[in-house]
């Protein structure tokens, strides 16, 4: 049975402190989860809020594994009684993370989290969790972010370095001495555009979980103007801030990414803009100029922050070509010329055809193909496949139009019928094919 529940989102670490080795609970977030046994009768818990959502981590009573993220359930009554009987979340979570401390660890008996109170380790888990201020235009590190990130997005190398490029310039230009001044004049914002499923989106978030920089990933069709219903400039500054842990020096030169940025050029059916998207596309200028924003009494300064806008747009060309794409191509597109102008460095994602599909499908980490390697060596199962199969995924996805997207949903409808037998016990070989008409897409042998 799964439960939605909300509660506290912490992050486990394993310090060693005058030689005693300390499970520290980092705060994180305060969130909403769903909760549920799985088939192992494990007690899972998947986030659906806030920043991490999507993550997997455990909760209650498994407190012991090792996850890096733990999920601890709070009282509903007792967090809405608390803020004066209004179901708010948003005040909720707000009165949550102001009222929680930075670090807990557990007690003399091994089960409950108590409050870190020792001030030699605050002062010393404080001072390891301090932003690296080392060089991070070293050669090293941005090569071996470049080749981790090269392992799950394919046929997008010259993307991927001007991403990390652009990304690794800007943080130089802030952590710098120089002017401000200089640093507007300096530091780049980015626009990433191409078709669906080129990996737009899914670069930013590799680079987030292993960039030491805080990385938002935001929605722009949640977005609306001040005074209409929706989140606006400063929800997504404060986002940035949580995920700063609460460092505004650090949220401050973070990089904030807004994906769907061609949903603000929407147009309505009698082709005029949306008054909303037009009024959000202003509130960006401020955003980009580097002004301060106000929330719970927090200043934010933009001006040496990075903004990056992700888009397919989709009709911008005629073709599947998006490198000739000018600046007045995004004007006439709905973008406004003063927003456009604002963005210096504008990165087009190469088409996907069908062979960049298959070498996707058969050198990405992330694609099915590999990822069920590990699934089917965990339940004993031999596995294999021939490059009929994979001809016939990619030929299905071209179809489809949705680049990469589509390759696991294709992927899963053709094994899920497999798996059924597999999970019953009957056979232990599975060997995946091009399917004959009205045919299985593999072989399974006892």
């Amino acid at each position: 049975m799964a439960n939605i529940n909300i509660g506290y989102l912490l992050k486990k670490r394993n310090v060693k402190f005058n030689n005693r080795n300390i499970e520290i609970f980092e705060f994180i977030d305060y969130v909403t989860g769903i909760t549920f046994c799985n088939k192992d009768k494990i007690n899972r818990c998947n986030i659906i809020s806030g920043n991490y959502s999507g993550i997997y981590a455990s909760f209650m009573s498994k407190l012991y594994n090792e996850e890096e993220y733990v999920f601890v359930s709070d009282n509903l009554e007792n967090s809405i009684k608390n803020n004066d009987n209004k179901v708010n979340f948003k005040e909720i979570r707000t009165k949550k993370i102001n009222n929680t401390s930075k670090y807990y660890m557990r007690d003399l008996n091994g089960t409950d989290l108590v409050k870190v109170v020792n001030k030699d380790l605050l002062d010393y888990l404080n001072k390891k969790n301090e932003f690296d201020e080392r060089d991070i235009n070293n050669s090293s590190d941005i090569a071996s972010i470049y080749s981790r990130i090269k392992e799950t997005i394919i046929s997008q190398d010259e993307q991927i370095m001007q991403i990390l490029t652009t990304l690794f310039k800007n943080q130089k230009i802030v952590n710098s001495q120089l002017n401000s001044d200089l640093v507007s004049k300096l530091k780049e914002n980015i626009i990433i555009y191409g078709p669906t499923g080129t990996g737009k989106t899914e670069i930013l978030k590799r680079i987030s979980k292993i960039y030491n920089i805080p990385i938002v990933i935001e929605d722009a069709t949640s977005l609306s103007e001040t005074g209409y219903i929706g989140r606006n400039i400063t929800d997504m500054l404060e986002d940035l801030y949580h995920a700063s842990d609460n460092n505004i020096k650090l949220a401050q030169k973070g990089i904030l990414v807004i994906d769907e940025f061609d949903k603000l050029a929407e147009k309505k059916e009698d082709g005029k803009s949306h008054v909303s998207r037009e009024g959000v596309q202003r509130s960006l200028l401020k955003l980009l100029d580097g002004s301060l924003f106000y929330f719970n009494n927090i200043k934010f300064d933009t001006s040496e922050l990075t903004i990056i806008g992700l888009g397919a747009f989709t009709g911008i060309t005629n073709d599947n070509n998006y490198k000739n794409i000018t600046p007045q191509d995004f004007i006439n597109y709905g973008i406004m010329k003063e927003l456009i102008a604002r963005f210096s460095k504008t990165i087009p994602m190469n088409h996907l055809s069908k062979d960049s599909i298959i070498k996707i499908i058969k050198e990405s980490n992330f694609s099915p193909i590999n990822t069920y390697r590990e699934l089917f060596k965990i339940l004993n199962i031999k596995y294999d496949f021939d490059d009929s199969f994979i001809e016939y995924i990619a030929e299905i996805a071209v179809l489809q139009n949705n680049g990469a997207r589509s390759i696991k949903t294709i992927f899963d409808n053709c094994i899920s019928s497999a798996l059924f037998k597999i999970f019953a016990g009957e056979y232990s070989s599975i060997k995946l094919i091009a399917p004959e008409e009205n045919g299985n897409a593999y072989i399974l042998k006892k």
